[in-house]
């Protein structure tokens, strides 16, 4: 009697289980001991192209004739070791080729295996979309530049490096020095600065100029594929596998740049390391050395001793990329640049966007200088951008009004504080200064409404009677509001 009890409940709890297993998006597979299917999920049915009823009870030799990768789960019961990440590719039943990331787990109670699960995610379209990308990032040029497209797969040279500070000069100097080396160059720089347009320009004064370049982000893409994008595979590695050029091979003598280097796992970085060391690899799966031909240059957004010390890039592997090192300022530190930065991007947007005598604003121009631009050269890039985008059909003069919602107070705080700058220059005492910067910023709101104190008075947020009696205190004329 007390058997049928525990059975109801027993029953019940293994059908929400079940029901819980189906609902989510990862493919979920489970065998006992001796490999045999116990339940098989609706959504890795529906990647591999076969029905849960036609699997659950089969055994996985059986069922998976073709793809002995399976037999991860029967390693997992006999030696109770998981397998983390594993790359599987292979054909459907319905001869779709298809790429899994997996991890195998064995299952315990009690001190004893009763099997195993797998959870699987199916890459298939991420690594479509990367080959993609790759294919594209060696047709692309700026035609408008009137230069010809080098066919190397790269957009850039040290022409399209805007700069006018001097920082910028010397780190120019630097990396045509490193360009005519062929030792490994590490690039730091925080997000935006540029740091794939300066190895593209060093590839391209580089002798290597005419082989390809190939660029790739380690933090965009999940480990164990990014293993198998650089080196490739070997047919045989796994069941469906075919011989398939990696990265390293892809670039030949030309370059291979790893952008954010520290988002690479510890594992795949002492993999690198020991290319490095070798100036050899093996495909995965392969048994043959290869040689490596390419220069690999890399990059970091964050200080490399940060990196080292979170450990997040091996110290080793470090000086194994960074036998030059070139680090790109951020534009807060080159206020100099971004005037000539301003100009460049109006004039590439005003081409596309039709805007082709626009300016900015003196006192917009003045904000951009004070503002600390955590986005960097690709944050302008964008503002400048938008902006044209807002500009009205006629309209010449970039305003506070044309920028961005979202960045729009932080840029008018920026002018507050550059009215408070020049008052400390001024000196004087306290109310001295503080009578500066409000004076110039009622003069600034009235000339922005073409000397209406009704409107200039609602966009202070003050009554009509309380801004003429500010003006009168400051000796501020609506009319000489402008001057």
């Amino acid at each position: 009697m007390r058997r049928k009890e525990e059975m109801g409940p027993l029953a019940d709890r293994l059908a929400m289980l079940e029901s819980a297993l189906d609902a989510v998006s990862e493919g979920v597979i489970i065998t006992d001991e001796q490999g045999r299917i116990v339940f098989y999920n609706q959504a890795l049915a529906k990647i591999e192209g076969l029905e849960g009823s036609a699997v659950v009870g089969r055994y996985l030799t059986d069922v998976y004739q073709v793809m002995p990768e399976k037999s991860e789960h029967l390693a997992a019961t006999q030696s109770g070791r998981h397998f983390q990440e594993v790359a599987r590719q292979y054909f459907t039943a319905d001869g779709r080729q298809i790429s899994l990331v997996a991890s195998t787990y064995p299952v315990r109670r009690e001190g004893r295996i009763l099997g195993a699960f797998s959870v699987c995610r199916d890459v298939t379209r991420l690594k479509e979309l990367l080959g993609e990308s790759l294919r594209l990032q060696k047709q692309l040029w700026a035609g408008e530049r009137g230069r010809a497209a080098p066919g190397n797969g790269t957009r850039y040279t040290f022409a399209d490096l805007v700069h006018a500070s001097l920082a910028m000069q010397n780190l120019l100097r630097q990396a045509e020095k490193a360009a005519r080396t062929d030792c490994s160059v590490l690039v730091y720089g925080e997000t935006g600065t540029g740091k794939e347009v300066l190895v593209q320009s060093l590839h391209n004064a580089s002798p290597r100029r005419e082989q390809p370049f190939v660029g790739i982000n380690c933090a965009a893409i999940p480990d164990t594929l990014l293993e198998s994008l650089l080196f490739g595979t070997a047919r045989g590695a796994f069941t469906g596998a075919v011989d398939s050029p990696g990265l390293l091979e892809q670039a030949g003598g030309g370059t291979l740049f790893l952008d954010e280097i520290n988002s690479m796992s510890p594992a795949l970085q002492a993999k690198l390391l020991r290319v490095i060391q070798e100036r050899t690899f093996r495909r995965v799966g392969g048994r043959r050395e290869m040689a490596v031909q390419c220069r690999i240059i890399s990059s970091t957004n964050q200080e490399p001793w940060q990196c080292i010390r979170r450990g997040t890039l091996r110290e080793d592997l470090y000086y194994r990329l960074a036998v030059l090192t070139l680090s790109i300022p951020p534009l807060r530190e080159r206020p100099e640049d971004i005037e000539a930065l301003v100009h460049h991007f109006i004039n590439q947007y005003g081409k596309i966007y039709g805007q082709r005598q626009v300016r900015p604003a003196p006192e917009l121009q003045e904000a951009f200088l004070r503002y600390h631009w955590p986005g960097n050269v690709r944050e302008l890039k964008h503002v400048i951008e938008s902006c044209l985008v807002m500009l009205e059909a006629g309209e010449e003069v970039i305003t506070f009004q044309h920028l961005p919602a979202c960045l729009r107070p932080r840029l008018t705080r920026t002018r507050v504080s550059g009215y408070v700058s020049a008052a400390l220059r001024g000196g004087g005492t306290l109310q001295q200064m503080l009578e500066e910067v409000e004076r110039q910023l009622i003069k600034e709101v009235l000339q922005k409404n073409q000397g209406n104190i009704t409107r200039a008075a609602g966009a202070l947020g003050v009554l009509r009677q309380n801004l003429q009696y500010r003006m009168r205190r400051l000796g501020i004329k609506a009319g000489s509001a402008g001057e």
